[in-house]
């Protein structure tokens, strides 16, 4: 059989067949960018994204996001609701996240709420912590 038989003799199958034929279609939101707030940048306000917040400016208000990194250059005064948080500059106010990682920069005061928490040697930390319920 030659190979314009065998593509015609496929076309009428798939034609005969069509309603046994199903097609699988996955629908993904939109992948969310990361946000960065540079070191010149001055926010009041709300922060709201599902994706990653970078700041390296200063913030004074809410923040809630996925996943947040406060940079050494950084200053929040607020507050922070994340899944996960790494936490290198200047924090003052209140934290709420599953996974918390402090590094020997940062200077954090206030109260953390915390699942799970790492703090290297020298970070200055003056607060209140609470292990979050599971």
């Amino acid at each position: 059989m030659s190979i314009a038989n065998l593509k015609s003799k496929a076309s009428s199958i798939a034609q005969n067949n069509s309603s046994s034929i199903s097609k699988k279609i996955e629908v993904f939101g939109p992948k969310s960018m990361p946000t960065i707030i540079s070191r010149d940048l001055k926010v009041e306000g709300v922060i709201v994204s599902a994706g990653l917040i970078e700041i390296e400016g200063t913030i004074k208000g809410t923040i809630r996001g996925n996943s947040v990194i406060l940079r050494e250059d950084g200053i929040i005064e607020g507050e922070i609701i994340a899944e996960s948080l790494s936490l290198r500059g200047q924090f003052s106010g209140s934290i709420q996240a599953k996974n918390i990682n402090i590094s020997s920069k940062a200077r954090i005061n206030g109260v953390i709420e915390y699942n799970l928490l790492s703090v290297e040697d020298g970070a200055c930390i003056d607060g209140q912590f609470k292990k979050m319920e599971s």
